[in-house]
């Protein structure tokens, strides 16, 4: 039986860039910026505008050598906080506090997925083009609390909703101003924002199952006593779809043009089964046609960490 939950669907993220981005939460720390003439001390960081990364210095002194071309004095520490949540990977998070904002210029999209989240609510507003027509609001709370009492109302612990997709966005404004604010009274965080065009892999039946890979490490001395150093973990999904023959092709076509792109899985959109929702890539995928009218879709989704 498929859910009643819109089914199974992907984005895929349009790749962001400077172009697009045109108002961002955060802005490069002053005096952070690298300087090919500044003499630099051990662990000293740098941003780097043009790769959206930040550096550390491992040797004091000056180069005249960028970050990104020197790692004998330079080490990637990853993306600066401004561009942290557009970079494509899992735990990796923009941070402010109080209130996130970014306005996107990134044309025609369909749907957007939001991962890795802390907050209390994200208003979601598509305007026709810059400083046009407002043709699309959401305002989506991140409590994820289920209340099913007096008792629950007032002793159940606030519980964070971190990841959630809209897949309704109208596509047909491709230049399009797109606005997504996340708010809270403390912190603020977002791993992925993703935009992109919907795709649609049929219905979802109620045989999937969704699990983790853990990749903390656990360790026994000759005592038997057990040590564990955690470490992150990657969602798995596997889930299987239904859809009519004549969508045999296309379904076909998509997949295999994407078997190396990450996307936004949904498995479905109902509340409650965030899990169902991976960015990451497919393991496998394969298609029953044994049926005159219809054929099953079988996917086996692999997270990224």
């Amino acid at each position: 039986m498929a859910d009643q939950g819109g089914g199974m669907k992907l984005i895929k993220p349009t790749l962001i860039t400077d172009a697009m981005l045109t108002t961002a939460p955060v802005e490069p720390i002053p005096g952070m910026t690298w300087n090919a003439g500044t003499n630099y001390l051990v662990d000293a960081l740098v941003e780097r505008t043009t790769t959206h990364r930040r550096y550390k210095r491992k040797v004091a002194g000056t180069t005249a050598t960028a970050p990104e071309s020197d790692t004998v004095n330079w080490a990637d520490t990853g993306p600066s906080n401004r561009w942290a949540m557009f970079d494509r990977k899992v735990g990796t998070i923009t941070t402010t506090t109080s209130s996130l904002s970014v306005v996107l210029r990134p044309g025609s999209v369909s749907g957007l997925s939001l991962l890795e989240l802390v907050g209390r609510q994200a208003v979601v507003t598509m305007k026709d083009a810059p400083a046009g027509t407002t043709v699309y609001n959401r305002t989506v709370s991140l409590d994820g609390t289920v209340i099913g009492s007096f008792f629950e109302w007032f002793f159940t612990d606030y519980v964070q909703l971190t990841d959630f997709v809209l897949v309704d966005l109208p596509a047909q404004f491709t230049s399009c101003e797109l606005t997504v604010a996340i708010t809270a009274t403390t912190t603020v965080s977002c791993g992925v924002c993703a935009v992109g065009q919907v795709v649609d892999l049929g219905g979802t039946l109620s045989s999937a199952t969704v699990g983790i890979v853990d990749y903390s490490v656990k360790t026994v001395d000759t005592f038997g006593n057990i040590d564990v150093v955690q470490r992150s973990y990657s969602k798995r999904n596997s889930l299987k779809s239904i859809a009519p023959k004549s969508d045999f092709n296309r379904i076909f076509r998509t997949l295999a043009s994407l078997r190396a792109t990450p996307c936004v899985y949904i498995g479905t959109e109902m509340p409650g089964y965030e899990p169902m929702i991976v960015y990451g890539f497919y393991k496998e995928f394969s298609i029953d046609v044994s049926y005159p009218t219809h054929h099953l879709c079988n996917l086996e989704i692999e997270g990224l960490i």
